[in-house]
Formats: structure tokens, C-alpha cells, sequence
């Protein structure tokens, strides 16, 4: 499920609020209109006599039925006609909506509007934490000439990227979770906005923390006052969203209750079929010593394990 029930409440309560504020603009426009053209109001009651022998018409399905579609379009002919002479845009009347197309419903015959996607992502971004890390990420500005010169560091590379390629492709149904592994630089984190940036297009539910802060969070459900809060978001959608993205895993001070936490995450998101993302600058002998063994059975059994090397990509992008 892309978006909780709150999100879309408050994307709803947008709608409600834009539909309030077209209904006031379309009757000041309309009390504009009336007062520099006093015609229109007969030729606009005209067309509502029209409009309602138009659905009787339908109603006892007869042939008068096509004639009034005529006139309809004929007095709306007139009426935008009269707009443009008194120097009005033709649909002074129609553009009062932030979206046109569905009028600010967000639906159009049931299905989500452009505008209502276009929001949706927007508040997955929001929610997100990738912001300011995705403004500048995206697959097409990886660059293989930053390993000139290391041929290993290129091979780890190009096997990241297409892991990560594949994996964006084929999700949600990806056969394992991903685990980049490398020293600071290197490109974990890059692939893994990368991959992040795709799935927020598509619409998918993504959540980006680097461990310390994910811990903080976790650790401030968990002794909440209110232990209700542990069943509400935020610790619901850690649990739900499309890709968690856990970055920088080892860098947070462990503890039992961090491993517990750790724990119950990996395996809430296993039990619904939800997918991972994890970097780290520890070796797998490092994890292997810093995590219970359930932990890292969990890991190794479950992840794809991506080694980049190579040094500092910031560095070498700054001196080339």
C-alpha cells in the first residue's frame, strides 16, 4: 500500500479545500461576468432549461435526445462567444480548478487522476528523507571514468549497478534483499537513492534512515508514554513501506536492545514480503561480531551482498 490512510486522508482533505476555494473563485467570476455582460444570465438560464430537457430526453430515451445535444453545444457556443467579445478567456468558467481534468476530485471515472499521483509521490518524497539526497541522483548520472585506472574497483562497480538496475526493474518481486558493502565513498549510498528515486516514480512507498537516526526512532516508540504509539505511524510504516532503506548499518552504538529492534524489524518486513536496502562500511567479519548470530544468518541468507572499492568518489570527482 503506497500511501497510509492518514496520507491519504490529508491529500482528500486538499481536495475538499480546493474544491471550497473553486466554488467561491467560479462565483466571483460568475458576478463579474453578470455585471459587464447582463445577457449572459438569460443565455446561462437558457442552458440549464436545456440541460434539464436534455436528461429527461435521455431518461425516456427519445429522439429529442440528439436535438438538445445540439443546442447545448450551440448555446455553449454562444456563451464563450460572448467571454471573448467582452475580452474574457473563453473558459473564464471552467479554468477555476487547480486540475481540469478531474475538477479536483483526484478521480476520473474511478482512477486516479494525474494530479492525485503526482501528489502522491510528492508526499512519498516527503516522507521519505531522500529530499536533498535525490536531487542530484539518478542512474544516468553514474559514471564509470571515476574508476579509471582501478579495474577492480570498476568490476565491484558495474556489478552494483546493474544488481541495483535489476533490482529496481523487477521489484517488488525481487528474488533478495541488497547489501552494499564498502569503505566510505565508494557508492552506497548513491545506488541505493538511485534505486530509491526509480520506486518513488513508480509510485512505491520508500523510507530512507541512515541507523542512528532509525534507532532513535525506533527507540522512541518503543518508551513512549503512550505505548499505543508503537501500533501508529511512524513505526507502522517501517514495518509496511514498499523499501526501508537502512543506511550506514553498524555505525550506530549497539546494544541489546538495538539487536532486538534489529531483529524484529528484519523479520516483520520478511514475514510481509516487504523489500531492504542496507550500506555499511563493516566487513561481513565485522558484522558477523557485532550482531548476534540470527542477526547475520538473517542478512547473509537474505541479501545480495554488493563489495564496492576504490577510493573516496567525492574526493576524485573534486580534483577532476
Amino acid at each position: 500500500m503506497a500511501l497510509s490512510n492518514e496520507q491519504y486522508d490529508q491529500i482528500m482533505r486538499g481536495y475538499e479545500l480546493r474544491r471550497r476555494n473553486a466554488r467561491a473563485e467560479r462565483d466571483r467570476r460568475y458576478r463579474e461576468i453578470l455585471q459587464r455582460i447582463p445577457a449572459y444570465q438569460e443565455l446561462d438560464g437558457d442552458n440549464a432549461s436545456t440541460i434539464s430537457s436534455f436528461i429527461t430526453d435521455l431518461k425516456n430515451d427519445t429522439a429529442d435526445a440528439a436535438r438538445t445535444r445540439d443546442a447545448l453545444a450551440e448555446a455553449g457556443k454562444r456563451r464563450r462567444a460572448l467571454l471573448s467579445q467582452a475580452g474574457f478567456p473563453a473558459d473564464y468558467l471552467d479554468s477555476v480548478y487547480t486540475c481540469a481534468e478531474c475538477r479536483d476530485t483526484g478521480f476520473i471515472n474511478g482512477v486516479k487522476c494525474r494530479c492525485f499521483v503526482r501528489q502522491e509521490i510528492d508526499l512519498l518524497y516527503s516522507r521519505s528523507h531522500l529530499e536533498a539526497l535525490s536531487d542530484k541522483m539518478d542512474f544516468s548520472m553514474l559514471r564509470e571514468d571515476l574508476y579509471n585506472g582501478n579495474d577492480e574497483a570498476l568490476t565491484h562497480f558495474r556489478g552494483a549497478r546493474d544488481a541495483a538496475l535489476s533490482f529496481t526493474e523487477r521489484f517488488p518481486a525481487c528474488d533478495k534483499d541488497l547489501l552494499f558493502m564498502g569503505n566510505v565513498g565508494t557508492g552506497k549510498t548513491t545506488l541505493s537513492v538511485c534505486i530509491a528515486k526509480e520506486l518513488l516514480k513508480k509510485g512505491y512507498s520508500v523510507i530512507y534512515f541512515s541507523a542512528v537516526s532509525l534507532f532513535d526512532q525506533l527507540a522512541a516508540a518503543h518508551f513512549s508514554k503512550d505505548r499505543s504509539e508503537a501500533d501508529s505511524e511512524p513505526l507502522r510504516d517501517l514495518y509496511s513501506c514498499d523499501l526501508l532503506i537502512i543506511d550506514d548499518l553498524g555505525s550506530e552504538l549497539t546494544n541489546s536492545f538495538i539487536e532486538e529492534e534489529l531483529f524484529v524489524l528484519l523479520n516483520e518486513r520478511q514475514i510481509r514480503d516487504k523489500r531492504i536496502i542496507i550500506s555499511t562500511n563493516a566487513s561481513v567479519d565485522n558484522l558477523r561480531s557485532t550482531y548476534r548470530d540470527r542477526i547475520f544468518s538473517r542478512i547473509i541468507s537474505g541479501f545480495s551482498i554488493l563489495k564496492l572499492t576504490g577510493t573516496d568518489i567525492r574526493f576524485r570527482k573534486a580534483v577532476m
